[in-house]
């Protein structure tokens, strides 16, 4: 049997382009009984003819701080230009909508990076982005301190980009092959601003295929990290992997719905599934748990799940650890008889195990069903959905769907989504990526 499990977060899947909302105009006679037509004023100054026009609906998108704009959303673009160009971006009259990095390929043409037209993307603008950030996490008194996100570029100004902090080091994810030619400004401007000591950058532009192994992050700056790195968040301690090619093996994201995961842990039953480095299995093994099972297709996962066990103070065999695939295991524990009062789900955007696919966007539905066979009546399961594809409506669905096959119901009590680290602008939908639902399995 070969294993393949890819653990992506927040890794965007990019809807098409929407068709073209180019406006169209009617004309009226000078004679018109309302008098001659009166020319529209444009807001702000006219700018360059190089710029790219937008229709109404993309450029009231942009201004309200969406940070993409569609291929099909021109009305007029410039040719040839070079990956990671900044472009002026402007309406249909002319008047300045922002200024976007360009990408050669794809639905997304541009990444918008400032208000302004004529920004450019130089030393001290990065800088300013990053201590803005900085700035904007110093309320936030119960943000780990070497585990956080420190800068999230589709909310502050660098769509494509994702800066995390595990320890002295930085784990830079670049999404965009037009930040490519920013990248050496981007990463001298994090030195001098958060002074690691080292930084590592992961290409994550390519799109994740079964078969692919991602490379390694690559170092660029600083010293070498140690193969493990010592992190905690909310007094549990942690090792990492800064050099890993998918995750690092903490998902900085989800600590939200970790730390309510532990508030309802104390004295039931937990199986934790899709459990990787065994960060909810720690959680509940903190809390006072009656018992925590954890399944994960990965064993050297579990290996890892021990040694943060260990690292945290707690014992190392109070998880029992099933290693394979998770219908299998949940079909063994119906035929058994054996139930849990908590179930946690967090599964990969994709992962197979032996023949068995799973996909975020298509098995939820059958994942919620054999769940319901193990859940004790009156309890619960937290369902971790991470992949932007499956919609907000689309999971619930999904919830639901799934306990009706097995002669149950789901009632949502509860919603938690990304943490204050991981900032989305309003009218950025597809950026809320991560939803995080308690039900009850009635």
């Amino acid at each position: 049997m070969w294993v393949v499990v890819i653990h992506v977060r927040g890794a965007l899947v990019y809807p098409a382009a929407p068709v073209s909302n180019k406006r169209q105009r009617k004309t009226r006679p000078a004679s018109s009984p309302r008098g001659p037509r009166r020319r529209r004023r444009s807001v702000g100054p006219r700018v360059r003819s190089a710029a790219v026009r937008l229709g109404p609906v993309a450029a009231a998108k942009v201004r309200a701080g969406h940070p993409w704009v569609f291929r099909d959303s021109f009305t007029r673009a410039p040719a040839d230009l070079a990956a990671g160009t900044a472009v002026p971006v402007v309406d249909e009259d002319g008047a300045p909508v922002g200024a976007g990095l360009f990408e050669p390929e794809g639905a997304i043409a541009l990444r918008i990076f400032s208000k302004d037209p004529e920004a450019r993307l130089d030393r001290d603008a990065v800088e300013a982005r990053i201590l803005a950030a900085t700035a904007r996490r110093d309320p936030w008194q119960d943000l780990p301190k070497t585990a956080r996100r420190v800068f999230h570029g589709d909310g502050e100004g660098l769509p494509g980009l994702s800066v995390d902090r595990y320890g002295e080091f930085l784990v830079v994810h670049r999404y965009a092959r037009a930040l490519e030619p920013h990248m050496e400004t981007i990463v001298a401007a994090l030195e001098a601003s958060l002074r690691p000591r080292g930084i590592y950058v992961q290409d994550r532009t390519r799109p994740v295929q079964p078969q692919d192994r991602r490379e390694p992050a690559a170092l660029v700056a600083g010293r070498a990290a140690p193969v493990e790195v010592p992190v905690e968040e909310d007094g549990l301690r942690f090792l990492v992997d800064v050099t890993a090619p998918t995750s690092p093996g903490l998902f900085l994201d989800l600590r939200e719905g970790r730390r309510w995961f532990e508030r309802l842990a104390p004295n039931r039953r937990v199986l934790n599934l899709f459990s990787y480095t065994g960060a909810f299995s720690l959680r509940a093994v903190r809390a006072g748990a009656a018992s925590v099972v954890h399944v994960d297709a990965s064993a050297r996962a579990h290996a890892r799940a021990r040694k943060n066990l260990a690292e945290s103070g707690l014992p190392a065999e109070s998880c029992e650890a099933l290693v394979g695939d998770v219908f299998k295991h949940l079909a063994r524990f119906a035929q058994r008889g054996t139930t849990f009062d908590l179930v946690v789900a967090d599964p990969p955007p994709f992962s197979r195990v032996g023949r068995r696919i799973f996909s975020a966007t298509e098995t939820w539905p059958h994942l919620v069903e054999a769940i319901c066979g193990v859940v004790a009546p009156g309890g619960w399961l937290l369902a971790v959905k991470n992949a932007a594809g499956l919609d907000e409506t689309a999971f619930l669905d999904a919830l639901a769907r799934g306990a009706a096959a097995a002669g149950r119901r789901a009632l949502v009590t509860g919603t938690a989504g990304l943490p204050p680290d991981f900032p989305v602008p309003a009218a950025f939908a597809e950026g809320r990526y991560l939803d995080v639902r308690l039900v009850e399995i009635v």
